[in-house]
């Protein structure tokens, strides 16, 4: 051991003893690495180190890899729980500038934490979590200088010209956590950001109403007693959990954003829709339009008494399915003779459906509520209508017939069309 010691050499004390001086900062950064690296070791299964990933053999000597600037990474796995992971724990991780979506790195400028723990389903690639918006990335960087939370954070009622003075002093103050702010909004897929400094006191920030994403500060103090490292442990473990949760608010929303993002097409709509109708927002190419044709004003007047708008089920000309446009409609445009003589294509009767769907009714059923017709072999689907909110859409008219799927034969029959309510607008009639 002394003489494999006597052969090893480091390029990262370069940066801790220049000139003589020792720079404790800086070694606090190395030496956080590897507490951090025994502490993710207890969660996660790293495996037996290989010496290859420490040491690398020079032209006369060993040298340890660990230096400022240099990436060294490490991976692993989680097997434990409902949903086995895998895990990438690097030093000085660079992420490169102006990516460009779904890949990974930052969409500004250069970043390089500390430290970033990766983390993500086991069955996929780096490279297919990066893209898919199953990456998870955490970062934390080292602050040796910081021994109070007021230093790091600061206080809201600080004066921000003093503290711009302070800060070019070398101290550690709202700086800090605007940087945990950068990486969180600059690097893809980063889930949280948090400072490790030797102080006394622990926060977590979330951002919304679940443990990540969020911002922070922890104690990891070099003290052979405590070094108050129990608080990490226990947030990694809480991670780990959190990410096992399939039905997470952050799943879901990472689930959007895939959705979202990854359909390059620039949508547009230069046309005035009501931002909300009975308190629901309204999102224009996500809402359903049910365009219902009424064949006569007895049957005009039976729906708008009873606020029910039926559909054949399945059967004929004029059945519909059940699938997420007819069961998700939120929308009734009713059209038709009876209700504009002059023109039966045009229409502005515009209704809200209640939000609960649906039901599905018998012809019998049907008729003892009044409804004018014949017992037939065949059942309804039954809408039920909330309210009239023309005046909401500014009392616009439409064309059905610029809507794709309009015919005179399938209006005849009853069969209805559904549509998005952002190509509905599109088909507003301008005459």
């Amino acid at each position: 051991m002394i003489n494999l010691a006597a052969m090893l050499t480091w390029k990262g004390g370069d940066d801790v003893y220049k000139g003589g001086k020792k720079d404790v900062a800086t070694l606090y950064e190395y030496w956080l690495f590897f507490r951090l690296l025994d502490l993710i070791e207890e969660i996660f299964e790293l495996g037996p180190l290989n010496p290859e990933d420490f040491i690398e053999e020079t032209n006369d000597k060993l040298g340890l890899k660990l230096k400022q600037g240099e990436e060294l990474s490490i991976e692993g796995s989680y097997t434990s729980g409902s949903r086995k992971l895998n895990v990438k724990f690097s030093f000085n991780r660079t992420f490169s500038e102006a990516s460009k979506y779904p890949h990974g790195g930052s969409w500004t400028r250069r970043m390089r934490p500390d430290y970033t723990l990766s983390i993500w389903p086991d069955g996929l690639s780096e490279v297919e979590a990066e893209q898919e918006e199953f990456m998870v990335h955490i970062h934390f960087d080292a602050k040796y200088k910081v021994d109070d939370l007021s230093k790091l954070f600061g206080q809201d009622e600080e004066n921000l010209d003093l503290e711009k003075k302070e800060q070019s002093k070398g101290s550690y103050k709202r700086a800090d956590l605007l940087k945990m702010h950068a990486y969180r909004d600059a690097i893809r897929r980063t889930a949280g950001a948090y400072v490790l400094y030797p102080g006394e006191k622990s926060t977590n920030w979330q951002g919304f109403h679940e443990l990540l994403p969020g911002l922070g500060a922890f104690v990891f103090r070099p003290n052979r007693d405590n070094d108050g490292s129990s608080e990490l442990k226990q947030f990694l473990k809480n991670v780990i959990e959190h990410l096992q949760n399939r039905v997470s608010q952050r799943e879901k929303k990472k689930d959007q954003i895939y959705k979202v993002h990854s359909d390059i097409v620039k949508y547009e709509l230069p046309i005035a829709v009501p931002e909300k109708i009975r308190d629901t927002r309204i999102i224009p190419d996500e809402a359903y339009v049910l365009v219902g044709y009424s064949p006569d004003k007895e049957r005009l007047k039976w729906t708008l008494e009873n606020n029910l708008y039926n559909v054949r089920y399945e059967t004929g000309n004029g059945g519909i399915e059940l699938n997420p446009k007819t069961v998700g409609a939120r929308f009734l445009l009713l059209y038709g003779s009876a209700l504009n003589p002059g023109s039966s294509r045009v229409s502005g009767s515009i209704y809200v459906l209640d939000e609960s769907g649906p039901k599905i009714y018998t012809s019998p059923e049907l008729i003892s509520l009044g409804y004018p017709g014949e017992e037939k072999d065949y059942g309804y689907v039954v809408y039920s209508i909330k309210e009239d909110v023309s005046e909401q859409f500014l009392n616009k008219t439409w064309d059905v017939s610029k809507l794709e799927g309009y015919n005179p034969a399938r209006a005849i029959a009853g069969k209805p069309i559904f549509v998005k309510l952002s190509d509905l607008m599109k088909a507003e009639d301008l005459k």
